[in-house]
């Protein structure tokens, strides 16, 4: 079958962009509520806000002080579901990830302002199907400096602060990818944390987005505000190695083109 330099071309660029692509799990953000659960206990509002620092359709995770431990009904005073949030079902194995980028304003740096916190999860299941792990990425100023973190169910706490500065008045970009044999963290392009005990992880089961109520009389020195925390749908841009790849098909194609013409 005799195909065009020009077929030729976008057949490599078909290939190309599947050699990097990767599938980005997170569900569209415009849709929200449809398909999003309660997790633990329902934030204050958990909505579209719509327009946002530049950025359309974005969830806003509210934090107020109807979440409050006192004003919880009995049973769930407890400090498990001071994480308040909700979660979507998704599916996905190796080469899949989750993706979406958190606005940190300035006030966030400074605790006094009052504590924040609010990440995004992995749901992992194994074969069986069962729960396997959770991979979670985000940011927190109780406890300590403002700061970047991950969670590793290997390390003692769990909780590993990144060293990634923390950029205020923007964007910041976070992913939890799965590559088989382990979990990849992100923060702007650029993996920050890998976890390889993945506990015999296949892939995801859901995602979950979240904030923290630290109104709860078992916490130690958090200052109390509402809040909230907006996420939107990862930017639209190439992941690292696109271009590379881009060209180097691109190249290829055209080598093995001018080739074919000469052996005519």
């Amino acid at each position: 079958m005799k195909i065009s330099v020009f077929g030729s071309l976008t057949l490599g660029l078909l290939m190309t962009a599947s050699l990097a692509g990767a599938a980005d799990l997170m569900p569209d953000f415009a849709n929200i509520p449809t398909g999003w659960t309660t997790d633990r206990y329902d934030p204050a509002s958990f909505t579209n806000v719509g327009t946002y620092q530049t950025r359309n359709n974005v969830l806003g995770i509210g934090i107020t002080s109807a979440g409050n431990s006192a004003n919880r009904p009995g049973g769930q005073q407890g400090t498990f579901y001071n994480t308040q949030g909700k979660q979507h079902a998704v599916t996905g194995g190796g080469g899949s990830f989750l993706a979406a980028d958190l606005y940190i304003p300035a006030s966030w740096s400074d605790a006094a302002n009052g504590s924040v916190r609010t990440d995004m999860w992995g749901v992992m299941q194994n074969a069986v199907p069962v729960v396997s792990a959770y991979p979670i990425i985000g940011f927190t100023n109780y406890g300590g400096s403002a700061r970047l973190r991950v969670f590793d169910g290997a390390v003692a706490g769990g909780w590993v602060d990144l060293g990634t500065a923390v950029a205020y008045d923007a964007w910041t970009s976070f992913t939890i990818g799965f590559t088989g044999s382990a979990f990849e963290f992100g923060v702007n392009g650029t993996t920050v944390y890998t976890d390889s005990t993945i506990s015999g992880t296949t892939g995801f089961q859901a995602v979950i987005m979240q904030a923290y109520n630290f109104a709860d009389p078992a916490i130690n020195s958090a200052v109390l505000t509402d809040y909230t925390a907006n996420w939107s749908n990862a930017a639209a841009v190439p992941e690292p190695g696109f271009y590379g790849l881009l060209t180097l098909g691109l190249g290829s194609l055209l080598y093995f083109n001018r080739r074919r013409k000469v052996s005519l």
